[in-house]
């Protein structure tokens, strides 16, 4: 049964929710990554580069315009694909709001956004470490067909 709290919005990312984003960041990556200055340099570049691309979208979850998850789509053209097909990067909810349909609501979000945009398919990318993220998709209904090599 899916608690998904009352008054859940799903919206396009905002310059304003800049704060909340970085908040959430840091609980996906760890603070490991994201001591320094230079890591939230880095992270408000990539922040602001969403604001003006046709290949990249952010949204977040808001609930009483309290932003408690986002997560960010990328949309690129490949081959095994034959077209184009949409890249779910990063997806955090805060942890007070973990296992109340909060996530999967928005990756139902992007899959509708996705199908709207005509693409093949839909991809994760998950770290390995993160053992509750490949049960969590799963149940939202994608399934493991490779294998991303990183250094």
């Amino acid at each position: 049964m899916r608690l998904i709290p009352i008054g859940l919005q799903i919206r396009p990312m905002l310059d304003e929710d800049y704060r909340d984003v970085y908040r959430l960041y840091r609980q996906l990556v760890g603070t490991s990554n994201t001591c320094g200055s230079k890591a939230e340099t880095n992270f408000a570049r990539i922040f602001k580069a969403f604001f003006n691309s046709g290949e990249r979208e952010a949204y977040v979850a808001a609930l009483h315009d309290k932003v408690i998850g986002f997560v960010t789509l990328y949309y690129l053209d490949v081959f095994h694909h034959l077209g184009q097909i949409a890249s779910i990067q990063e997806l955090v909810v805060t942890e007070e709001f973990r296992g109340r349909g909060v996530g999967k609501a928005l990756v139902e979000f992007v899959q509708k956004k996705a199908a709207e945009r005509q693409c093949h398919g839909l991809e994760v990318a998950t770290d390995l470490w993160q053992g509750g993220a490949k049960s969590f998709y799963e149940k939202c209904g994608l399934e493991g067909k490779s294998l991303m090599m990183a250094t």
